[in-house]
């Protein structure tokens, strides 16, 4: 069964990289966008941006102008039939109609040049570059984003932000799980569209008072796909794939932890009516390589291995308010770079000893950083493989969506001891409704939801339920591991304020197995003076969450 998974997982990677070159947007994409600017061009025939804008500060429309111009020239005819005035004379009131009219006709002629001009050549030429007139920008506001395009929407700039403040408290743990308030997330990005095709995205997260590298990446689009380079999500698992701006509970579900997120590397992806696919090579996490030259370093000597990541989804149903949604995603993934042994028994095979693979996941939540499932360090990994179900739909106001996903750690035959492969899984279910009549928009080439936006001024409000469950628990007869299990229950209430602004309340009841188990920094402390501190196994609790999201 093992080998016709991995052949399985072969050919699926294979099917979606062999596929021509074009890439998946992200969330919030700037496909979509550049979608809502172009999508009023079949209906009025000019470009929306253009016209709207610079409707609005000219103050009048072509009709406007065309119909004022038939005024004056009947005021100048009114003129014109009045007794002739001396011949050395000249009516000054028709002089300034005939300058009026020439004037108007004139803001009609530019309008009309600027909204049939042809596409300016796009250029890297140095030469072309020094001489090139100035492109103005015109600002606007559309679905939550402050937007700065061109008449023709072929340069875009867009902010794009978000900062979350979590408070959770937890109830019933014999661990000691404190509470507490934590900034979760303060990204500020820029994304913008430079010669109309051309793509670029820089995200960079302040939280926890560090900088890192979220999305950093440059792109090429295409009429139906797009093709990336840099730091950026792979494609695999719809949770994952779903934007935090977006997600329906506070955290995301166990299997978030385990899938390969952004990752350094190259993607494409294509779509069409009703499906998409998507597949990339991609390398190890921005920043986590380093060169330092000890032998314990990490990067001295040990090289990145290539990961291949593949995606398709089909969405046989979508409507405005009505969604079905499948798909399959798979991972063929090689140990990132770690630290070489400088002690023990592995000396002898110390190379294949730090081919380490290790998968944790906390209990939903991030306020506390506990993490009662983890297989620990596995040794001796070649590779591991793992393979991702989604179904998903909306049906108006109630949306539903649940994942599988397997992992399967193949292990290096070594003289040092014996390691057996494993085998770990995890899935949920979750159901929400929109207690205001809303509906979460579904985006068929990026086969996920995006974001809301309420119908009423006093926004909208959605009830969800999730269940949720991870096991990390493969008792073989050689090398065991026991890294525990649970299964969670989530309530929420989210109330999407405005477009912007969004308060979400969670109740998670933790339900840990007997080999679920955090680390010894969360044991209570010992009576008396002793420093001697055991964990408690099995521990269960409930959690309170509350979180406040800004999105611009």
């Amino acid at each position: 069964m093992r080998v016709v998974a991995t052949l399985s997982t072969a050919a699926l990677l294979l099917a979606v990289l062999a596929g021509p070159a074009l890439g998946q947007t992200t969330t919030d994409s700037t496909a979509r966008i550049k979608d809502q600017i172009q999508s009023g061009v079949a209906q009025t025939g000019r470009d929306p941006v253009a016209a709207a804008l610079a409707d609005q500060t000219r103050g009048e429309s072509i009709a406007e102008l065309q119909k004022r111009i038939k005024e004056l020239e009947q005021q100048q005819e009114q003129q014109k039939a009045k007794p002739a005035a001396p011949a050395a004379a000249t009516d000054p009131q028709v002089v300034e109609l005939e300058r009026k009219i020439k004037e108007l006709e004139g803001r009609i002629d530019q309008i009309i040049k600027d909204r049939d001009a042809p596409p300016e050549e796009a250029t890297n030429r140095g030469d072309v570059e020094r001489v090139m007139e100035p492109v103005g920008l015109r600002s606007f506001y559309a679905d939550g984003y402050l937007l700065m395009a061109s008449p023709k929407g072929r340069f875009i700039y867009w902010l794009d932000g978000r900062v979350n403040l979590d408070y959770a408290n937890y109830e019933g743990a014999d661990n000691r799980l404190p509470s507490g308030v934590e900034v979760r997330r303060a990204r500020l990005g820029l994304k913008a569209t430079l010669w109309t095709n051309w793509l670029s995205e820089v995200d960079i997260d302040f939280a926890d008072a560090k900088v890192s590298f979220k999305d950093l990446w440059m792109g090429r689009l295409f009429d139906n796909g797009l093709i990336r380079a840099g730091n950026h999500k792979a494609p695999f698992g719809l949770d994952t794939l779903t934007s935090s701006k977006n997600i329906v509970f506070i955290e995301r579900s166990y299997l978030d932890a385990l899938s390969p997120d952004r990752r350094i590397g190259v993607s494409y992806s294509g779509w069409g009516k009703f499906y998409q696919y998507s597949g990339g090579v991609f390398f190890q996490e921005a920043g986590i390589f380093n060169d330092k030259d000890t032998l314990t370093g990490g990067g001295a000597g040990t090289e990145q291995k290539l990961n291949l990541v593949g995606r398709f989804t089909v969405a046989p149903l979508v409507k405005k308010d009505k969604v079905l949604h499948v798909g399959i995603a798979a991972a063929y993934r090689k140990p990132d770079v770690s630290k070489i042994t400088t002690s023990g028994a592995d000396l002898v095979d110390r190379e294949n000893a730090a081919m380490i693979v290790k998968l944790d996941s906390r209990a939903e939540t991030h306020v506390s950083r506990a993490k009662f499932l983890s297989t620990g360090d596995m040794k001796y990994v070649d590779h591991f493989t793992q393979v991702n179900f989604e179904l998903a739909g909306s049906m108006g106001p109630i949306t539903f969506q649940g994942e599988y996903q397997s992992t399967k750690v193949d292990r290096i035959p070594t003289a040092v001891a014996t390691y057996s492969n494993h085998s770990f899984g995890g899935y949920y279910a979750q159901v929400s409704w929109f207690l205001t009549g809303d509906h979460r928009p579904y985006s068929v080439a990026e086969g996920e939801f995006y974001r809301v936006i309420p119908k009423r001024k006093g926004g909208a409000v959605e009830v969800g339920l999730r269940y949720n469950v991870m096991d990390l628990d493969d008792a073989t007869a050689v090398d065991p591991i026991l890294g525990g299990g649970a299964k969670n229950v989530t309530l929420g209430l989210s109330w999407f304020v405005n477009a912007n602004h969004k308060l979400m309340f969670n109740v998670v009841n933790v339900n840990n197995n007997g080999n679920a188990r955090p680390g010894k920094d969360w044991a209570p402390i010992p009576p008396g003076t002793s420093t001697a501190q055991s964990v408690v196994f099995g521990d269960d609790f409930t959690t309170f969450a509350v979180r406040y999201q800004i999105a611009f």
